[in-house]
């Protein structure tokens, strides 16, 4: 005769099924999130090339964050940086982050306290000269928007540790939508994660630009 199971054998391999999903489920989340994190360093990467083309196509002078509207009668609005871009990148979707809030007009902003923001005209105002980064390779140029902070979350500008009031707040003006960190796109061109941690406890990182 065919013996079925038990109630507690059924409850014992619920238990092991529960335990199992408890373990795997975060795994799983995480290596999505990674495959996530892979996509998004690729397009930081692109956008700073794109951003590197303009450069040197504009006598070598960085973009502000954002730059007035030529249409006739007079300029009303500002051009975003990654909208500036658009002739070297060539590709719309690359300007979103792949774990950015789909709400969010950009996934992606400009180191504010290095490299500007809007200004007058195109021409003057404060634009930073490549040559003044005395150290490219360790000068954060753009990256993954913070998720929270003192000046929100998902807009144009990076504000970075020392932006923070109070100081003891800087971590939430940087991103930790990767695995508790973000991606961040150099002025020499390279871009790697960094964890939220070593981003908001290097101020060096966002302020390297010679006065």
């Amino acid at each position: 005769m065919r013996r079925g199971f038990t109630l507690i054998e059924l409850l014992v391999v619920i238990a092991i099924i529960a335990i199992l999903a408890a373990i795997l489920f975060p795994v799983f989340a995480r290596a999505r999130e990674k495959a996530r994190q892979s996509s998004c360093l690729s397009n930081v990467k692109q956008l700073v090339l794109g951003i590197l083309m303009y450069v040197q196509d504009y006598d070598e002078v960085f973009i502000p964050g954002a730059l007035p509207m030529q249409a006739p009668p007079a300029p009303t609005d500002g051009d975003e940086w990654d909208e500036v871009i658009r002739p070297y990148i060539k590709n719309e979707q690359i300007r979103q982050c792949p774990s950015a809030p789909r709400t969010w007009v950009r996934g992606y902003g400009w180191n504010y306290q290095n490299f500007g923001y809007y200004y007058g005209s195109h021409g003057s105002g404060w634009c930073t000269a490549l040559a003044l980064v005395m150290e490219p390779a360790s000068t954060i140029l753009i990256g993954d928007n913070p998720d929270s902070g003192m000046y929100g979350a998902g807009g144009r500008y990076l504000y970075g540790p020392s932006q923070s009031a109070p100081p003891a707040d800087g971590i939430g003006n940087v991103s930790g939508r990767h695995n508790d960190g973000a991606n961040y796109g150099f002025v020499d061109g390279h871009a790697k994660w960094l964890s939220r941690n070593d981003a908001a406890g290097q101020d060096a990182l966002w302020t390297q630009a010679a006065d």
